[in-house]
């Protein structure tokens, strides 16, 4: 097949009617695009269809499948359409595909990739196929485009959205080379300015801007208080006052910090040591339609393809172990170790906190030892473990590594010292002789944290992290717990290297 793909849909906008368009002519396990100079200048819908992904720069779209709804009063002499398959999906409307195309274009694209329309939504087989190969169409894409609301229509910056809080957003952001934000705007181009500048370039003969996803996520972290200049630095009014002007694409910068900030710390750490940690922990605060993708949607990520296949829908424990194994297999840490200290361990994979669940708002939460907390008040962010272990897992998730080692019990005792530390979720505990220890802690790594230049610098002293294990019948250990101490409570007591067994215990 030629670079130039195989047609299998071609329809103008005003042949489309209100049932559901679908690919009869498409071939399973095939890449598809659509066309984006069709969509932007020659109003017709052009998918085409390639056996390989094609050497032509091409657009990403990342997009949430359930956004806002249209505004009462906005009109659209272009139609909506809808995909057979996809019916739990919004409509999509047909102008925002053309803005869309539009800002693909001014970035060198011409071909799109939009999972609604490039993947055969009622065939399962070619789904799992397309999911296998997310991670290299995001990857060897030239530009993704981000469209937080949905597609139903395009949102201003101050409308809060869900796209941050979606599990397979994340890979969207991080595994293209650029990445910029679609939204409504009609100011023309200019900056923002807070600590650094956001520039805003607005598409011609239309009413949105685009501006680059990392700065726009940074300026977000702000909250009140920016200013709004043109291009040639004279100051622009903004909508409202500068102390109540927040950009709300990405959530409220007060409640939804932790995971813009993980976000950051992910897309800042790309290709680094490090990365893992923090898409580890942004994983645990997205939501997904099921649990299992959670894990297909930062495989890619780490450098891992699953056989989705082998694995249902709610089998996010099977998937993950899986990922995990595969992790260490080819000689990698385990940085998931310590990304929510806070939480309670997972009673069946105890090396990582309990897996979230969902409020009524469709919000994660997670379970501490107070009972069930939004996410953003229980996970850790800005900093990552350096120096975590490798080793080996097995089927059931119990992970064998080496690390030095004491013995510890629970005391009363107050304070700390060389012998005496505490742990946020299960007290203080006393480092003592082998005999008279009831549970034992490992030194997992040391607290590195995540240099940006958009967040302060911390110092810590009590850097060096702890993982508490509780000894079963089978020789085995749980994780109870972690604890953060003093370099010089790792010098007292008879530290020993020891190969331990860490996993359940359930």
């Amino acid at each position: 097949m030629a670079d130039t793909g195989k047609t299998i849909l071609h329809i103008n906008f005003a042949d489309i009617v209100d049932q559901p368009l679908s690919l009869t002519g498409a071939t399973k396990h095939r890449f598809r695009f659509i066309d984006g100079d069709a969509l932007a200048h020659k109003s017709t819908i052009h998918v085409l269809e390639f056996e390989h992904l094609p050497l032509a720069p091409y657009a990403v779209i990342s997009y949430v499948w359930r956004g806002l709804p249209p505004l009462p009063d906005e009109k659209s002499t272009l139609p909506k359409i809808n995909v057979k398959g996809a019916e739990g999906a919004d409509p999509i409307s047909v102008e925002v595909l053309k803005i869309v195309s539009l800002a693909a274009e001014r970035q060198g694209c011409k071909l799109i990739w939009l999972d609604a329309l490039c993947i055969l939504q009622d065939d399962d087989d070619d789904k799992a196929w397309q999911i296998q190969r997310m991670y290299d169409i995001y990857r060897s894409s030239t530009e993704c485009i981000v469209a937080p609301g949905g597609l139903q229509r395009l949102v201003s910056l101050t409308e809060e959205t869900t796209w941050a809080s979606r599990a397979w957003t994340l890979q969207e952001a991080i595994a293209p080379p650029s990445v910029h934000c679609l939204f409504a705007w009609d100011r023309g181009d200019c900056q923002f300015q807070s600590n650094f500048p956001l520039l805003v370039s607005q598409l011609e003969s239309t009413k949105a801007a685009i501006a680059p996803l990392k700065t726009a996520l940074e300026m977000a972290m702000k909250g009140r208080g920016v200013s709004l200049f043109d291009l040639q630095g004279r100051r622009m009014d903004l909508p409202s006052s500068s102390e109540e002007y927040r950009i709300l694409l990405f959530g409220d910068a007060g409640r939804d910090r932790p995971r813009i900030r993980e976000l950051i710390d992910a897309m800042d750490m790309k290709g680094k040591t490090g990365m893992f940690t923090a898409i580890w922990r942004s994983s645990f605060m997205r939501a997904a339609k099921y649990p299992v993708d959670a894990v297909f949607s930062i495989m890619g990520i780490m450098g891992v393809t699953l056989d989705t296949s082998k694995f249902g829908n709610q089998d996010r424990l099977g998937a993950t172990i899986a990922l995990m194994r595969a992790i260490l297999e080819r000689g990698g840490q385990a940085e998931w170790l310590g990304i929510a200290t806070k939480a309670l361990p997972n009673p069946r994979l105890s090396t990582l906190p309990v897996f979230p669940e969902v409020d009524a708002a469709w919000r994660p939460i997670l379970g501490t030892k107070d009972g069930m907390k939004d996410i953003a008040d229980v996970m850790d962010t800005g900093w990552r473990l350096e120096g975590t272990p490798g080793g080996v897992m097995d089927d059931d998730g119990y992970f064998r590594f080496s690390a030095l080692s004491t013995s510890v019990r629970q005391t009363e005792e107050q304070g700390e010292s060389a012998r005496v530390f505490r742990s946020e979720t299960c007290g203080n505990w006393e480092v003592v002789e082998k005999e008279e220890g009831s549970h034992m802690v490992v030194l997992i790594g040391r607290w590195e944290q995540y240099n940006n230049g958009a967040f302060g610098l911390l110092m810590n002293l009590r850097d060096q992290a702890l993982m508490i294990l509780e000894e079963g019948s089978d020789g085995r250990f749980s994780n109870v717990g972690y604890a953060f101490v003093k370099e010089e409570v790792v010098k007292t007591g008879n530290w020993e290297e020891r190969e331990v067994v860490v996993g359940g215990p359930n």
